[in-house]
C-alpha cells in the first residue's frame, strides 16, 4: 500500500511540471533543442537530497549501460513531448502518455514474466481507449491530431523506460541508483547539442531569457526531482503495468491545477476550459480513474 500511495504523488508532481514546461515550451523557446538544453541542465541539482534515503552503489558494467540508454531516453522523448505541447492542450498531452504503454504488459510478460489478472488487462485497455479518444477531434469522422503522433513516439520510449527501469531496479537492487545515475548522465547529454552551429546559435541566443526564468527552471527542477523519487520508489515495489495506470492519472491532477490557476489566479494556460471540453476531458478522465482501479485492485 506505501508503494501505491507514494506512486500517486509522481502524477501529480508530473502536472505541475507539465504546466511550467508548457508556458516555458510556448512562450520563452521556439526551438526544442533549445528547451532540452537548459531544461536539463539543473539536472544534477538536486540529487544529494535523495542521499537522505539511502546511498548509491557503484553499479555493474551491465547496470551501468542500462543506465545510459534509460538516460537517452529521458533526452529523445522531450522532442515529440515538446513539440505537442504546442499543438495541443496539456492535459491531452498528459493523457497520450498512455498510448504506447499497451505494449508494457506484452513486454512485461515476455522480459519480467509477469501475468496480470484479466481485470487488470481489462482496465489497462479501458485506460488506452480513454486517452485515445481524449486526442480525436470531433463527432463525426475520428480525425487523429499531430499531437497523437508525436506522443506515439514519445509514449513508446516511455514504455521501452519503464520496463528497463523495472529490469535493473530488480537486477540492481538499489532505488537510489536509479534516481541517481539517469540523472547525472542525461544532465550531459545534451551539451552534444553545442555540436551543431544552428542549435549552438540558438542556445547561446536563448542565454538571457534563460537567466531571466532561473528561478522558474530552478522550481520546475525540483518538482521533476520530486517526481522522478516517487516514481522510482513506486516502481520499485510495484509491476510496470501498475506504476504505468497510477501515472495515467496525470491529466487529472493537471486538469484540476490549470482550472484553479485559471479561476484562482487569473491565469491564462494553454488549456482549453469550455463547458463541451471540460465535459468530455472528464468522462474520459473517469475511465481512466476506473481502469487505474481495476488494475491496482
Amino acid at each position: 500500500m506505501l508503494f501505491i500511495l507514494i506512486a500517486f504523488f509522481a502524477p501529480a508532481f508530473g502536472a505541475t511540471a507539465c504546466i511550467i514546461e508548457s508556458r516555458l515550451s510556448n512562450c520563452t523557446f521556439k526551438r526544442q533543442t533549445t528547451m532540452i538544453f537548459y531544461i536539463s541542465l539543473m539536472n544534477c541539482v538536486f540529487l544529494p537530497l535523495v542521499f537522505v534515503f539511502g546511498m548509491p552503489t557503484v553499479p555493474t558494467w551491465q547496470a551501468l549501460l542500462c543506465y545510459t540508454g534509460l538516460a537517452l531516453i529521458d533526452v529523445l522523448y522531450l522532442y515529440p513531448f515538446y513539440t505537442a505541447l504546442k499543438v495541443i492542450d496539456s492535459s491531452i498531452v498528459a493523457a497520450l502518455f498512455s498510448l504506447g504503454q499497451i505494449t508494457i504488459p506484452l513486454m512485461s510478460f515476455l522480459f519480467l514474466g509477469e501475468v496480470l489478472s484479466l481485470t487488470q488487462y481489462i482496465g489497462f485497455l479501458v485506460i488506452i481507449m480513454a486517452s485515445v479518444a481524449l486526442s480525436i477531434k470531433g463527432t463525426r469522422i475520428p480525425k487523429l491530431s499531430r499531437a497523437f503522433y508525436y506522443m506515439v513516439f514519445a509514449s513508446l520510449l516511455r514504455a521501452v523506460y519503464a520496463i528497463v527501469e523495472k529490469y535493473v531496479l530488480i537486477e540492481d537492487a538499489n532505488w537510489v541508483n536509479m534516481v541517481v545515475y539517469p540523472n547525472l548522465i542525461s544532465g550531459l547529454m545534451p551539451f552534444v547539442f553545442l555540436f551543431r552551429q544552428k542549435w549552438r546559435r540558438d542556445i547561446v541566443k536563448n542565454f538571457p531569457p534563460y537567466l531571466g526564468k532561473f528561478k522558474i527552471f530552478a522550481v520546475n527542477e525540483f518538482i521533476c526531482f520530486l517526481e522522478v523519487v516517487a516514481q522510482v520508489y513506486g516502481m520499485s515495489g510495484l509491476s510496470p503495468v501498475v506504476s504505468s495506470s497510477i501515472g495515467a492519472t496525470e491529466p487529472i491532477f493537471l486538469l484540476g491545477f490549470c482550472y484553479y490557476m485559471l479561476k484562482r489566479y487569473n491565469i491564462p494556460l494553454n488549456e482549453k476550459i469550455s463547458t463541451q471540453l471540460l465535459m468530455k476531458k472528464l468522462f474520459c478522465f473517469v475511465l481512466i480513474i476506473l481502469g487505474v482501479v481495476l488494475v491496482v485492485n
